[in-house]
């Protein structure tokens, strides 16, 4: 099941991206990433041997990503900050 999900996202030369890790298909691994490449992603980082992509995409690209032939998952990343340890306790 190909799903979208996740809240970061990150500004480009006037296009809105985000970032996104990507389920790609273990066995045509490099097909997949072409195939997402296509589709718009620009891959910064592979993980061949467990199937992973990150990159980022245009947002109104999202739903052709996850549509691309041999793309398993896409999921955006997630951005977490803790607070400042000197921070007062809230």
């Amino acid at each position: 099941m190909k799903s979208v999900s996740g809240e970061s996202r990150t500004a480009s030369s006037g296009a809105s991206r985000v970032r996104v890790i990507v389920g790609l298909d273990v066995d045509r691994f490099e097909e997949a990433a072409q195939a997402a490449r296509r589709a718009g992603m620009i891959i910064e980082s592979e993980q061949p041997e467990i199937g992973t992509a990150v990159g980022t995409v245009a947002r109104d690209a999202l739903a052709a990503l996850a549509a691309a032939d041999g793309v398993e998952d896409v999921e955006r990343e997630r951005v977490y900050q803790l607070p400042d340890p000197d921070a007062p306790v809230q």
